[in-house]
């Protein structure tokens, strides 16, 4: 019972669009802005750095809470069912039913994820590359840009998935496939179009 409640609760969690909200109590409206992602980087973009950051951190915590109390005080222990919710409360973001299911990209909320299934080791590979990428182009403002920066941090993170469920922990490589689907679905036309835009340059 626990185990699909923690699950539940972990979508519902990710469904909560903190940066659409916001928006909205500023009179703006994120799906006119830019790409039309209701996530923190839009509502940065628009409202400010403060309003940006209260989103991004509220993002990355609901990647985290409420699976990160059901595991603390022993509700839950099977990392199966850990990686499960955690990869649920990304699916909620993703396709949130506050927005028809029309949700945001999930970065920050990946991010919180991998936080609860790693600690730090996930999230640090993935923020180590995108700030790479930025510091190589660091006029790198294109929507298509942003994806292939996306793009790296993913395939960052093969050798410490692959080197980890060597090691007994599998449910790693399935949250990260499971990651993969959504991040590249939310993602696919934005990767495409780089790609088409370097054979063309």
């Amino acid at each position: 019972m626990y185990n699909l409640l923690a699950i539940l609760l972990q979508f519902l969690s990710g469904s909560i669009m903190y940066s659409y909200i916001l928006a909205k109590i500023s009179n703006v409206n994120l799906r006119e802005v830019r790409d039309g992602n209701p996530g923190s980087s839009n509502l940065w973009r628009v409202k400010g750095w403060k309003l940006g950051v209260l989103a991004l951190i509220l993002d990355y915590l609901k990647g985290i809470f409420p699976l990160a109390v059901f595991i603390s005080i022993g509700l839950i222990s099977n990392k199966y069912i850990i990686a499960i919710s955690a990869l649920c409360g990304i699916l909620g973001h993703a396709f949130s039913p506050m927005l028809r299911f029309k949700g945001g990209k999930a970065i920050a909320t990946t991010f919180g994820a991998w936080s609860v299934l790693t600690r730090w080791e996930g999230p640090t590979i993935l923020g180590v590359t995108f700030t790479v990428f930025t510091l190589i182009k660091p006029k790198a403002t294109k929507v298509e840009e942003d994806a292939f920066r996306v793009l790296l941090g993913f395939i960052a993170l093969i050798p410490y998935v692959l080197y980890n469920s060597y090691n007994g922990k599998d449910y790693l490589l399935y949250f990260y496939v499971g990651n993969l689907l959504i991040i590249g679905y939310k993602h696919w036309n934005d990767w495409a179009s780089f790609f088409r835009g370097l054979k063309k340059g």
